[in-house]
C-alpha cells in the first residue's frame, strides 16, 4: 500500500462509519498500520476518532476522491505524480484529524437545524473567510499542508485549501459542492481553485479566497465572490478542460446580492465576531505600546470611514481603558501587507503609530469633543501618498467631527474584565410595535493562550447606560450570557427589571429570532415590489436580461404611424421585430433603465453602461424606486417624479441617486410608458393624469425644491 500502510479499511459513500469494525480490526492487527479511507467526516466525530490507536491513518478524499485521480492521472504535480499527490497529501494522522474535526465541530455548533441551504452556505462562508487567512508564506510550506483541511488546524491555507475546506463543509451539510479547479486566464489550465454549489437545482460559482482577500482589504461585509454575476465570474474563472462543470455562462446562475445580505443580516451572523486577523500591536519610537483593532467600515459621502478599538499599553504591560475611534487610514490594509511581506509606502508605519495613534493625537481629538482621528495621507502625487508630519497637519473638520457621536461607556466587571460598549442608535427602532435599542459590546478575551477581540451586538428595550447596578454589569452583560444570547437569540438580551429580574417581550424574542428558515424562492418573492406579479413590473434580473437581448430603434419605413409608434423593440441577435404587448412594454423599460443607470461605460461591454446599470448598488435603487412608485400609484393614481426626486437621498445613499432618477423621466415618452407599466400592476387601465417630466437636472430641481435647489447641490 501507498504510505507504508499495511491494511486499507475504505468506507463507500454514504455508507455508515463503522467506528467498532475498526477498533475490531486494529485489536486483530496490533502492529499494522492500518489506514481508514472515507469519501468525507459526514457523521464522524472526534469523540469518534479519540478511540482509535494512534497508528491509524485517516484519508478523507473530499475534493481528491477517485474521480479526480482518474481524471488527472499521467500529469505531475511537483516531483511528484498529480495522481500520488492527490492521494498522499489528504492523508492524515489519527491526532490530525481530531483537531481538523474539533475545528469543525465549533464552527458547526453554531449552526440551526431548520435553517436552508442557503442559511448554512452563509454562515459556513462567512467564518471561514474571517477565520482562515490566506497564508503569506505559503511557497515555503509542504503542498499537503496549504492545499488540504490542515487549514483549519494552522488558520491558514491557499487557493485549493480553502475549496477543499468549503466543499467538506457542505459534503456533512447534505449541500452539493464541487471543487473545481483551472485558470484566471484564458487558456490557463491550472493555478487557482474555487467551488460550484447546488442548491434546489441551480449551480452558483463560489470564490472564498478572493472573497477573503476583500475581508483582508478592510471591508468586513464582502460577499463579493458570493453572489457575483456570472459573467464577471467567468471571465477570470476557466475551468481545465477535465472539470464536471463547463460553460459557465449558461450552465451558473447568480444568488442576488442583496437577497444575501438580507439573509445574512436576519441571520444575525455578524452579531457575533472576533477580530484577531485585523488587530495590529503598535510600538512608537518613545518604547510605548498600544493595541488597535479595524472593526468596520463606513461609507459617507464617498469616503470610506473605518472604526477602530484602541487600547493603551501601559509600561507595566497592563491595559488601560479602551476607545473607539474613527478615521480614514486603512489598518487591516498594512497589516495584511506587513504579513505578505509587500512593500508599505516609506515611513507609512511610523506615521500610524507615531502620529495617527500617538497620545498627542486622540487627546486633541478628544479635546475637540470628537472620536475622530483622520487619517495620515495628507496629497497623493502620482503613485505617492504625501503624508503628514505631526498631529497638528492632521484636517479633523467640523463636519466629520459631528459624524461620529455614539454614545459611548466603558465598564469593569467584579473579576476585573473590561470591555466597552456603543449605543448604534441615534434614537430607538420599532420591530413588531416595540422600541429598541441597539448596542455593539466589544472585549479582548483569552482564548486558547491568545488575546482576542470580540464584539457583540445585542439589543434591549432599555438604556442600560442609565442603570448604575453593578449586579447588571457582572451578570446582565457577563460574557458567557452575551455569548449565549447570540446564540440563542439573535442577540436579543432583554432588559434587567428594577427587582434584578432578567425580563424578554415575546414579540422582539420572535423578530430576533435567528432559526427561521429562509429560502432563496421565499425571500426572493418578498422582495418583489409589493408582491406585484413578476410578469408585470420585472424583476432586477429580468430587467437586465431584457436590456441584454433587446434594443431599441426607430423604424423609418413605418410611413403612417406617430413619431412613439415609430419606435420598436428588437431582438439584439437576430434581428426579429418583438410584437409580444407584455414585453415589448417590459424592454421598452429596460432599455430606458440602462441608458440612465449606466452612469459610465467601459470598452468591454455587450451593450454601453451594462456593468453600472446592473451592479449591486443600481439593483439596490432599482428596488428602492419600484416601491416608491408603486405607492405614489396606489396614493394618487399616477407616479410621482417630484416627490421620488425630492425623498431619494433619505432612503437610498447610491452616488448617483439624482442623476439616474432624472434621466429615467427626462422625456414624456418615457413617463407616460413607465407610468402605464406601473398603473397596469394596479390593475389601473386609464391614467387619471399625467405624470411630471424632469427634463434636466436643474429643471427637476426647481420642482422638488425651487430656489434651495442650487444651495442643495
Amino acid at each position: 500500500m501507498k504510505n507504508n500502510y499495511q491494511l486499507l479499511i475504505k468506507f463507500k459513500l454514504d455508507e455508515p462509519f463503522n467506528i467498532n469494525y475498526i477498533k475490531n480490526q486494529c485489536n486483530q492487527y496490533p502492529n499494522y498500520k492500518i489506514l481508514v479511507e472515507v469519501q468525507n467526516t459526514k457523521g464522524i466525530t472526534s469523540s469518534m476518532l479519540k478511540q482509535l490507536d494512534e497508528n491509524v491513518g485517516i484519508r478523507i478524499a473530499g475534493a481528491y476522491d477517485e474521480e479526480r485521480i482518474s481524471r488527472y492521472k499521467g500529469q505531475t504535480f511537483g516531483k511528484e505524480t498529480t495522481e500520488d499527490y492527490y492521494y498522499n497529501s489528504v492523508i492524515y494522522t489519527r491526532n490530525e484529524t481530531i483537531k481538523i474535526l474539533e475545528e469543525i465541530e465549533k464552527i458547526e455548533f453554531g449552526i440551526n437545524k431548520n435553517w436552508s441551504s442557503i442559511q448554512k452556505l452563509i454562515y459556513i462562508y462567512d467564518r471561514l473567510k474571517t477565520g482562515i487567512m490566506y497564508d503569506p508564506k505559503y511557497e515555503q510550506r509542504f503542498s499537503s499542508e496549504t492545499r488540504s483541511l490542515r487549514g483549519l488546524i494552522t488558520k491558514q491555507t491557499v487557493c485549493a485549501g480553502y475549496a477543499v475546506i468549503l466543499k467538506e463543509f457542505l459534503d456533512r451539510n447534505n449541500i452539493v459542492c464541487e471543487f473545481a479547479r483551472g485558470g484566471t486566464k484564458s487558456g490557463e489550465t491550472s493555478g487557482h481553485a474555487w467551488n460550484i454549489v447546488t442548491i434546489d437545482g441551480k449551480k452558483y460559482p463560489i470564490d472564498l479566497t478572493w472573497d477573503n482577500s476583500v475581508f483582508r482589504s478592510g471591508k468586513s461585509g464582502s460577499f463579493e465572490f458570493l453572489g457575483q454575476d456570472v459573467s464577471t465570474f467567468s471571465k477570470r474563472h476557466h475551468p481545465a478542460p477535465g472539470e464536471k462543470t463547463q460553460d459557465y455562462e449558461h450552465t451558473l446562475s447568480q444568488i442576488n446580492p442583496q437577497l444575501l445580505k438580507q439573509i445574512y443580516t436576519q441571520m444575525g451572523v455578524a452579531r457575533a465576531r472576533d477580530y484577531s486577523s485585523t488587530t495590529y500591536h503598535g510600538v512608537r519610537n518613545d518604547g510605548s505600546r498600544f493595541i488597535v483593532a479595524q472593526i468596520g467600515d463606513l461609507k459617507k459621502d464617498n469616503t470610506t470611514y473605518y472604526r477602530y478599538y484602541f487600547v493603551e499599553i501601559s509600561k507595566d504591560g497592563k491595559k488601560q481603558l479602551p476607545l473607539i475611534l474613527y478615521g480614514e487610514t486603512n489598518i487591516t490594509r498594512m497589516v495584511e501587507s506587513k504579513k505578505f511581506g509587500e512593500k508599505l509606502p516609506p515611513n507609512l508605519e511610523d506615521a500610524i503609530s507615531n502620529i495617527l495613534f500617538s497620545r498627542e493625537n486622540i487627546a486633541d481629538s478628544i479635546f475637540k469633543k470628537t472620536y475622530y482621528i483622520g487619517r495620515v495621507g495628507k496629497n497623493a502625487v502620482g503613485n505617492k501618498i504625501e503624508l503628514v508630519s505631526s498631529y497638528q497637519e492632521i484636517p479633523k473638520p467640523q463636519e466629520k467631527r459631528e459624524l461620529f457621536t455614539y454614545p459611548t461607556r466603558r465598564y469593569t466587571r467584579s473579576n476585573g474584565s473590561v470591555f466597552i460598549a456603543q449605543q448604534m442608535f441615534d434614537k430607538a427602532q420599532q420591530a413588531n410595535g416595540i422600541y429598541y435599542m441597539r448596542y455593539d459590546i466589544l472585549e479582548m478575551v483569552n482564548e486558547n493562550g491568545k488575546e482576542v477581540l470580540k464584539k457583540n451586538t445585542v439589543y434591549t428595550e432599555r438604556n442600560f447606560f442609565k442603570d448604575t447596578r453593578q449586579s447588571m454589569v457582572d451578570d446582565y452583560l457577563s460574557r458567557e450570557r452575551l455569548d449565549r444570547k447570540v446564540r440563542e437569540a439573535g442577540g436579543y438580551i432583554g432588559y434587567y427589571d428594577e427587582n434584578g429580574v432578567r425580563t424578554y417581550n415575546p414579540k422582539l424574542v420572535e423578530y430576533f429570532e435567528t432559526s427561521k428558515r429562509i429560502d432563496i424562492d421565499s425571500i426572493s418573492k418578498q422582495n418583489q415590489p409589493n408582491n406585484i406579479p413578476i410578469k408585470i413590473i420585472p424583476t432586477f434580473s429580468e430587467l437586465k436580461d431584457l436590456a441584454s437581448k433587446y434594443e431599441l430603434f426607430i423604424d423609418l419605413n413605418d410611413q403612417h404611424g406617430s413619431d412613439i409608434s415609430k419606435i420598436k423593440i428588437r431582438d439584439i441577435k437576430t434581428g426579429q421585430i418583438q410584437t409580444d404587448k407584455t414585453i415589448i412594454d417590459k424592454a421598452i423599460f429596460a432599455n430606458i433603465w440602462l441608458e440612465a443607470a449606466g452612469v459610465k461605460v467601459y470598452g468591454d461591454e455587450p451593450r454601453p453602461g451594462e456593468k453600472y446599470a446592473f451592479n449591486g448598488s443600481s439593483e439596490e435603487l432599482y428596488n428602492t424606486i419600484c416601491k416608491e412608485l408603486l405607492d405614489s400609484c396606489k396614493r394618487k393614481g399616477v407616479i410621482d417624479t417630484v416627490d421620488l426626486l425630492r425623498k431619494i437621498d433619505d432612503i437610498n445613499n447610491y452616488k448617483y441617486n439624482k442623476d439616474i432618477i432624472v434621466k429615467l423621466f427626462r422625456t414624456p415618452y418615457q413617463t407616460e410608458i413607465i407610468n402605464k407599466l406601473f398603473l397596469e400592476s394596479l390593475g389601473i387601465s386609464q391614467p387619471v393624469q399625467i405624470p411630471e417630466t424632469l427634463y434636466t437636472m436643474g429643471y427637476a430641481g426647481n420642482l422638488a425644491y425651487g430656489d434651495n435647489e442650487q444651495k442643495r447641490r
